[in-house]
């Protein structure tokens, strides 16, 4: 660097010691681990403006990160301190890769007017190519969707495995039936895509990692033209953005990457915590500061969020600490049951109000979007106006409302939109049909009351046998001795069927429907479960309310937002950590950073809650265990146990198990087994539900919870 030009002191204003002493570290890589709250973006923003004080050429330094809009802001607030910063380079990767096709494509044989095409045009491209080939058969309504396609296809490119592995990873139940199709759909999407110039968002960054590797003389000129490179979120990139920040340092190692390993939570997406993790290696003589001192939660929530990241597998050890002592420590309740839980956090809310907390300060954070269907409940009942971000919001969905539909045209016969949605379900029978049958029985019936007795008489019934099994599970809804539960029960047995057959992604949707006796479950009749559930949705209510509301979240879409109180909820085994990553451990850790992530987002106040049961169909109540990322925590860390209706935090002495979640006394088969089943072929045990039923991962078909006395199973080897 050239003696200062500039007066560097606006550049190191306001910094704590460490951030100082990554701000203005000479040459060479560094690698800034960024605790949450901790100024990283801060840290970032002076860096620049410091480098450009020291006499570095603004036009020299390049910061890259994950949105336009965060390289904007920071850019802007470094121009703030230092108006020649308006100079310094700027953008993401993606942004960043265009350019350098735009300029250099014709080197890879693109023409210079090639298109940047996006999701929606991706998916044209792949129904073409569908019906081009005559790949999706004619009423095959389980076909995967061209949206279904293009996840797909993307999501290889990003872990980089072939397209048959990810279809067997990430939709397993796609493989037997649709694989070779979707591989020849894939292909052809490829071949449109170079046929007509085009570029999709993942074409970008892996064209100029070839780019640059089959041209080293643009390679060495791009790395003399940007000598300084600042990379944000270096946790959050994956295995190609790694790979073209080496091509980009190819003549020097001048390079800053920002991040923070214990907040890598998107593998879905391809990130690999693993490229933070191994910068040191990547780049010799790296120096390396952490940035511990935060600036947004009290000590007693970081001195939970510190332990629970303390028993990470592999990790930069950090301690994160603040000046701000004060503040309770976090709860840690467990109340019994699913409903419980809901309306403990309801009370909770309300009690923060009543002390002058805003609504719009207060968020309840769950894995994922199932998550809060009874919560959402509760708060319409009580009347709390909420915004959900992330996942879908209850009776959102289209198979949700297809089974309710089914209860509606029972509690409420002139439910005509309902009887139109049931049975526009069943084959052949579209609107115009539907609304003959409709018709029918507006004429046939004396009152709503027969309209069920009518309907197996429809003068479509004699092409349309379908119309008889529905009047039949209407008649059995209507049984005056039906419990809620039992009508959630008896439709769902109808409805699977359907779901399978009309949603490629029924895995999925099956366990969305898999929380409807739930919700059923403490209702007396059906009318009280209706009004308060189906008849006024509370997805209506919260977004016809005006003003402030609570937020709830997935923790995904969490990250980089904060909230004076927070509340996480659903604290168990199965739920975080969620069921499919209990036989991973790489995806066990990224359940342990989500939680971490999940903490890290209260400023004042955290409550973790944790139901002690839960109901599950066909099986009624069920015991749900204390997350072990919880379970593990040492008791100081919480507050002391509150009294009254809520049960203590910890749990009395038990036997020691074996492994988590289970229990070996009268088991046949110890965790981890290799089994062969006659079905399913070869899977290893994972655990057990009580001493009667074994849970085990087939490959792609899955986890498996078999009965022991009847799934003779055969160790292997």
């Amino acid at each position: 660097m050239s003696q200062d030009h500039h007066n560097p002191d606006a550049a190191l204003e306001g910094l704590n010691q460490a951030q100082r002493y990554a701000v203005t570290l000479d040459r060479g890589p560094i690698l800034v681990i960024a605790g949450a709250g901790s100024g990283k973006t801060r840290t970032l923003v002076h860096r620049v403006a410091y480098l450009v004080a020291q006499g570095v050429e603004p036009q020299s330094i390049l910061l890259l990160t994950f949105t336009r809009r965060a390289s904007q802001e920071m850019l802007e607030r470094a121009r703030r301190m230092d108006p020649a910063c308006a100079a310094v380079a700027g953008g993401t990767f993606h942004s960043l890769a265009y350019r350098l096709l735009r300029s250099h494509g014709s080197l890879l044989g693109l023409p210079p007017n090639f298109t940047v095409i996006d999701q929606a045009d991706c998916q044209q491209i792949i129904k073409g190519a569908v019906n081009e080939l005559g790949l999706k058969k004619e009423h095959d309504r389980r076909f995967p969707r061209a949206r279904t396609l293009v996840s797909l296809i993307s999501r290889s490119r990003n872990l980089e495995m072939s397209l048959a592995d990810t279809i067997d990873y990430a939709a397993a139940h796609l493989v037997e039936e649709y694989g070779q199709a979707i591989e020849a759909a894939a292909e052809a999407f490829v071949q449109a895509k170079r046929a007509q110039g085009l570029v999709d968002y993942d074409d970008l960054l892996f064209m100029t990692e070839s780019l640059l590797r089959a041209n080293p003389d643009l390679r060495a000129s791009l790395s003399r033209r940007w000598r300084y490179l600042l990379v944000d979120e270096y946790q959050d990139t994956n295995a190609v953005q790694a790979r073209l920040l080496e091509l980009l340092c190819s003549e020097h190692d001048n390079v800053m990457v920002v991040g923070d390993d214990a907040q890598s939570i998107y593998a879905f997406r391809g990130a690999r915590v693993q490229n933070i993790l191994e910068f040191p290696e990547r780049f010799a003589g790296v120096r390396l500061v952490k940035l511990e001192q935060n600036y947004r939660s009290t000590q007693p929530i970081l001195d939970l969020t510190n332990a629970i990241i303390a028993s990470a597998a592999e990790s930069y050890e950090k301690k994160l600490y603040t000046d701000n002592h004060q503040g309770a420590r976090p709860e840690l309740l467990r109340p019994r049951d699913e409903r419980g839980q809901s309306r403990m956090v309801v009370e909770r809310v309300q009690k923060l109000l009543d002390q002058g907390t805003a609504l719009n300060d207060i968020a309840v954070l769950f894995r994922a979007g199932r998550d809060s269907f009874d919560l959402e409940v509760e708060l319409a009942a009580a009347r709390v106006p909420f915004v959900k971000i992330g996942g879908l919001q209850f009776l959102e969905a289209a198979h949700v409302k297809d089974v309710l539909s089914h209860l509606r045209v029972v509690a409420n016969p002139t439910d005509y939109l309902s009887w139109q949605r049931v049975l526009m379900l069943l084959p052949r029978v579209g609107p115009k049909t539907a609304g003959k049958i409709i018709d029918h029985l507006l004429s046939t019936a004396d009152d709503p009351s027969g309209y069920i007795a009518a309907l197996a008489h429809a003068p479509q019934a004699g092409k349309i046998a379908e119309l008889g099994e529905l009047a039949e599970l209407l008649d059995r809804l209507a049984q005056p001795d039906n419990t809620p539960v039992q009508m959630i029960e008896t439709a769902l047995e109808y409805y699977e069927p359907i779901v399978t057959r009309d949603y490629e992604d029924h895995p999925r949707r099956l366990r969305d429907l898999g929380e409807l006796p739930s919700l059923a479950r403490g209702y007396d009749n059906l009318m009280d479960f209706m009004a308060e559930v189906v008849l006024e949705p509370p997805v209506a209510r919260a977004e016809e309310t005006r003003g402030p509301r609570l937020t709830l979240s997935t923790i995904h879409s969490a990250k980089g937002l904060e909230w004076k109180h927070v509340l996480i909820i659903w604290l168990g085994e199965g739920r975080l950590p969620s069921a499919l990553s209990l036989m991973d451990p790489e995806a066990l850790e990224e359940e342990r950073r989500l939680l971490y992530v999940a903490a890290t987002r209260a400023r004042q106040g955290l409550v973790l809650v944790a139901p002690r049961e839960y109901y599950q169909r066909g099986e009624g109540l069920m015991p749900v265990r204390l997350s072990r990322f919880v379970e593990d925590l040492p008791p100081k860390v919480f507050k002391a146990e509150a009294a009254g209706p809520v049960f203590p935090a910890a749990s009395p002495a038990r036997t020691a198990p074996a492994s988590r979640g289970t229990r070996t006394q009268g088991r046949p088969y110890a965790i981890g087994t290799v089994v062969q089943h006659d079905t399913f072929g070869q899977g290893k045990v994972m655990g057990y539900k009580g001493d009667k039923k074994v849970i085990v991962h087939f490959g792609r078909f899955g986890l498996k919870i078999l009965m022991i006395t009847h799934a003779k199973l055969e160790p292997v080897g």
